[in-house]
């Protein structure tokens, strides 16, 4: 596979995707358009982390809520508290809170809110109280379907993700000259922009869901590959399948 690869999401310590293009033979170029900021002014952060042990359950939605989360956790509760129940939206987002000692159920297959909510340890949640960590803005579909259910939901945000606009304008130019384009999230495509009429819709797009690839049909892209979920290998079998 020696297609060019544009990967646009934030950048991480080791990315595991990135690892397994590149051993793939692809010419993989990262731009990543947005970055992930932890929030620095933690009053509110800090008041949740101190009464964690009063809540039934913990979600992490991605990992970088969990790797924080650890470190909040880490910073006021030298013991983990007990009788809270884990959960992560994803398999990664599991393993990097098992690699903190800490147990997290996720979904098999697709990996996503709607996956999550399917649990059978979600579902009768009256008086319940479930905290969720994540980043400033998203989606809501997991808060108000908890609470549909009878628990009462926390927010945790954590951090925000800020979008780079010189980078945005670079992946656009890149776009061009790219025979495949990965992007992890509908926010990470709308930061893009519109590709209705641009060269930039013809190539080929690999998204983690099918909720992705209707935002880059809006967006205007003609070829989309929707990935089974976001875990490396799928993406990777994902982009193998578009080229």
């Amino acid at each position: 596979m020696s297609q060019r690869i544009l990967v646009i999401r934030p950048s991480r310590q080791a990315d595991q995707f990135i690892a397994l293009l590149e051993q793939a033979g692809a010419q993989v170029c990262h731009t990543p358009v947005m970055s992930i900021e932890p929030i620095v002014d933690g009053q509110s952060i800090k008041n949740l982390i101190l009464e964690v042990d009063n809540f039934d359950k913990a979600i992490c939605v991605s990992g970088n809520a969990a790797e924080l989360a650890i470190e909040w956790l880490d910073r006021y509760w030298p013991m983990q508290p007990v009788g809270i129940e884990f959960f992560a939206v994803g398999q990664q987002t599991a393993q990097i809170l098992g690699a903190a000692d800490i147990a997290a159920l996720s979904p098999r297959g697709r990996q996503n809110s709607e996956a999550l909510l399917a649990l059978p340890e979600l579902q009768g949640l009256s008086g319940q109280r479930v905290i969720i960590f994540r980043g400033r803005g998203g989606r809501e579909i997991l808060r108000d379907t908890l609470i549909e259910r009878g628990a009462r939901v926390d927010y945790c945000e954590l951090y925000e993700r800020v979008i780079n606009p010189e980078q945005v304008l670079l992946a656009r130019e890149q776009l061009q000259q790219t025979d495949c384009l990965v992007a992890h999230s509908g926010e990470l495509l709308t930061a893009l922009g519109e590709q209705s009429g641009e060269p930039g819709a013809d190539t080929v797009v690999v998204v983690p869901s099918e909720r992705v690839a209707e935002i880059a049909r809006e967006l205007g892209y003609r070829t989309i590959v929707s990935a089974e979920n976001a875990l490396p290998e799928s993406m990777l079998a994902a982009v193998q399948k578009a080229l």
